[in-house]
């Protein structure tokens, strides 16, 4: 795959090329086949940490796959505008804002072994910054040629902890604007629509998560007419202690998901 800094990338966005790229020594990863109007974002898919801070995390690698976001860029990964962040959320959390983004501790457990230096953050800061610019650029270039943009922002949660019911696919709607409403309930009920064999399979609204992302917050701040559709899905795809992917289901989600979206999509393409 190509490898390509933030600047080239944003020059190609610019000139309207096709693309797909590892930005920035593979901090994230682009695939543009088609300007879209609409994009689908993987941000906590990655798993990756740096070399000068690995070493220092007081976490094994199973722990922190548990909280990472793994198969949610393989779900959409059939679309033509994928984005998917391929640094671990420990080293810094794309849906957090900058202030909060670089972790001392996390679910109850403290990340570093000892606190990593004003320069290690200040990198992991950087890296997050350079993120959102290309972001920017990306989502300006597709609201000016189309209008609008709409996102689907994937993510996943585990739910052995939570005792109770919970729905498959959560969509946290609390930065949204009102204007927008009809699409989201029609992504809901397209949501709805999908069956996975031997999983009781629902969407909700608001029910477990409420879409505080950062990602969603940066775009109200941002652009003038981009949605964002905050989306978890719960792992039913996978073992959530051990990270093992059911690859049946994993394919199933990749099939209805890109259906859902398409709908979704075109019916906000309608509105003006």
């Amino acid at each position: 795959m190509n490898k390509i800094t933030a600047n080239e990338c944003i020059d190609a966005i610019n000139r309207q090329e096709c693309f797909h790229a590892e930005v920035e020594d593979g901090a994230f990863e682009i695939k543009i086949d088609d300007y879209s109007q609409f994009v689908c974002s993987a941000i906590h898919d990655g798993h990756s940490l740096r070399s000068e801070i690995i070493d220092n995390c007081d976490l094994n690698e199973t722990e922190r796959l548990y909280e990472e976001d793994p198969f949610t860029a393989e779900m959409v990964k059939n679309l033509p505008l994928v984005i998917k962040g391929c640094d671990s959320r420990y080293e810094y959390d794309l849906n957090r804002p900058p202030e909060t983004c670089v972790y001392d501790e996390a679910w109850g457990r403290q990340v570093w072994k000892s606190p990593l230096s004003a320069a290690q953050k200040e990198t992991s800061l950087q890296k997050h910054h350079t993120f959102y610019r290309v972001l920017g650029e990306l989502y300006k270039k597709l609201e000016n040629q189309h209008g609008s943009c709409l996102v689907y922002d994937m993510h996943s949660y585990n739910h052995k902890r939570i005792e109770k019911d919970t729905p498959v696919f959560n969509i946290g709607t609390e930065q949204l604007d009102k204007k927008w409403t009809g699409v989201i309930k029609h992504w809901v009920e397209q949501l709805n629509n999908i069956t996975l064999p031997g999983i009781s399979s629902r969407a909700a609204a608001d029910e477990v998560f409420y879409g505080r992302g950062y990602q969603a917050t940066f775009v109200h701040n941002n652009l003038n007419n981009t949605l964002v559709l905050p989306t978890e899905v719960k792992k039913v795809f996978m073992n959530e202690l051990t990270g093992e992917p059911d690859s049946d289901i994993i394919s199933k989600l990749q099939h209805d998901l890109s259906e859902c979206i398409k709908n979704n999509a075109t019916l906000f393409s309608g509105i003006k």
